[in-house]
């Protein structure tokens, strides 16, 4: 089987890149939050922390246990008593280049710090890691383009007229891990279509790595490298060296991932996600509301948060005629981890905004938009071109708009509005606020404090309370919507 051709794909010039360099500093710039992100980042950063003030892995007894419930955030290894972060330790030495530097200017670093200087230095690592990763984009958009405009579109609908955006803001891991599965796929398509060059299988092995140390869950991709190194297999005279080649790094990454299991948790096959009492059982979840919640869910669509991702879908036949392999490994990897999250009792993520577990892996599943682009592109004065491309815009920029409402408000507004509905006795006002996006309900309660104007499910509380009881509703939603821009603080 021979790789497509490479000469389908085009090389941005310096104009693209260097707008879309200054596009993606602007709009950050811009869009800095002024809150920082709390929950798993904070455990990720204290770790960060200890690396730097103790030159140690785990973590103080008293901070571990005052972060929350044991194994939630922390894990004691039952050999040494001591605590240890349960997420991947890339994760920590992601934010050390930020703390480093708070360190430097202040001449001391705190375990937990929300002052302002933390979160400038947390926002300029945030903005840095995203030019890295709409680079990285761009790279692998123009693998399937031969116009870099197109490319160029593609990239930007990626990072802002989807759930993304809010993560190039939001000071969490998502965002390395984003940046790190773009340069697993950029580099596994070029190890096809060069026909296993070693510089491609050294990146490949180098981002996958990277991956393994931020979270376990991305070993579901050693399939697709394992699936092209076959495919693209020497004669059989310098197979065993390209075997070696292949298989021998991933031999090495499992047994430091083993290690650093044993350290931390005191076994080699505990991931230390089953300390938790709420995660003891990880695979309890129905697999089927799952699936259903990942398509239709409010909250959770991929379809909802992503826009490209319709059109995508549209043009996969198209696109799979022409690079077979790559839409295999694209749409079968989103596949995978959709079927593997759908079966978890923590499908949704918690508190946070949109598919995220799913965020790494969908942006190659949307390559296919590309040739919808395309066709766009030639036919647009034609009527039924300018009508789908006006249809297109129109999707693209309700997306946006979406996103411009959710990153108006502090990170955790909706579940801080749900909490305050739930402490009334108003359960169709609940149901009404649960079936919003996001988006929709930022956008309602920007209005609301702008302007008065009640939210459709403050209407629905107004109906089932009291007027006594629905002016202290309507004050407490009020007072959790708060703006989280750091430039334009007003909501």
């Amino acid at each position: 089987m021979n790789p497509d051709s490479a000469a389908s794909g085009c090389r941005p010039g310096p104009a693209i890149q260097a707008l879309l360099g200054i596009l993606v500093l602007v709009v950050g710039l811009l869009g800095l939050p002024a809150e920082q992100y709390i929950g798993d980042p904070q455990a990720v950063r204290m770790v960060a922390w200890s690396l730097l003030e103790r030159g140690r892995l785990d973590v103080p007894t008293d901070l571990a246990q005052d972060a929350g419930e044991r194994g939630q955030y922390f894990v004691q290894n039952p050999d040494n008593g001591l605590f240890y972060s349960k997420y991947g330790e890339l994760n920590s030495l992601g934010y050390l280049p930020a703390m480093a530097l708070e360190r430097s200017l202040l001449g001391r670093l705190e375990p937990f710090n929300d002052l302002a200087t933390r979160t400038v230095l947390l926002n300029l690592n945030n903005l840095a890691l995203s030019l890295v990763l709409a680079g990285l984009l761009l790279a692998l958009a123009c693998l399937f383009t031969r116009q870099p405009a197109l490319a160029l579109v593609w990239v930007l609908a990626t990072l802002y007229a989807s759930f993304g955006w809010n993560y190039l803001r939001a000071q969490t891991t998502e965002l390395l891990q984003w940046t790190l599965c773009t340069g697993f796929f950029w580099a596994l398509f070029q190890l096809w279509r060069s026909r296993g060059h070693s510089r491609w299988l050294g990146a490949v092995h180098l981002f996958l790595v990277g991956l393994l140390l931020t979270k376990a869950v991305y070993v579901l991709l050693v399939p697709c490298l394992l699936l092209v190194g076959i495919l693209v297999l020497p004669s059989q005279t310098s197979r065993p060296r390209a075997l070696l080649g292949l298989l021998g790094p991933l031999v090495l990454m499992a047994l430091l991932v083993l290690g650093l299991n044993e350290l931390k948790f005191g076994s080699p096959w505990s991931t230390g996600y089953t300390q938790w009492v709420r995660e003891r059982d990880l695979f309890r979840g129905d697999l089927w509301a799952g699936l259903l919640g990942f398509l239709a869910d409010p909250q959770r669509s991929i379809f909802l948060y992503q826009a490209l991702l319709l059109p995508a879908l549209l043009a996969l036949p198209a696109f799979f005629r022409r690079w077979r392999v790559e839409a295999v490994l694209a749409w079968g990897t989103l596949a995978l981890f959709l079927l593997f999250h759908a079966q978890t009792a923590n499908w949704a993520g918690h508190w946070s905004y949109g598919p995220r577990y799913l965020l790494a892996v969908l942006a190659p599943a949307t390559l296919p938009a590309l040739l919808a682009l395309e066709w766009l592109s030639v036919r647009l004065r034609t009527p039924s071109g300018a009508s789908l491309a006006a249809l297109l815009g129109l999707i693209l920029a309700g997306s946006i708009w979406l996103q411009v409402q959710v990153n108006s408000l502090g990170f955790f507004t909706y579940y801080q509005v749900e909490a305050a509905v739930r402490s009334f006795p108003a359960p169709r006002a609940l149901a009404v606020l649960q079936a919003q996006p996001f988006g929709v309900l930022n956008g309602q309660l920007r209005c609301f404090v702008r302007t008065g104007a009640f939210p459709v499910f403050l209407k629905e509380a107004a109906r089932e309370l009291s007027p006594e009881q629905t002016a202290t509703l309507a004050g407490a939603v009020r007072q959790r919507t708060r703006g989280n821009r750091m430039f334009f603080p007003g909501t």
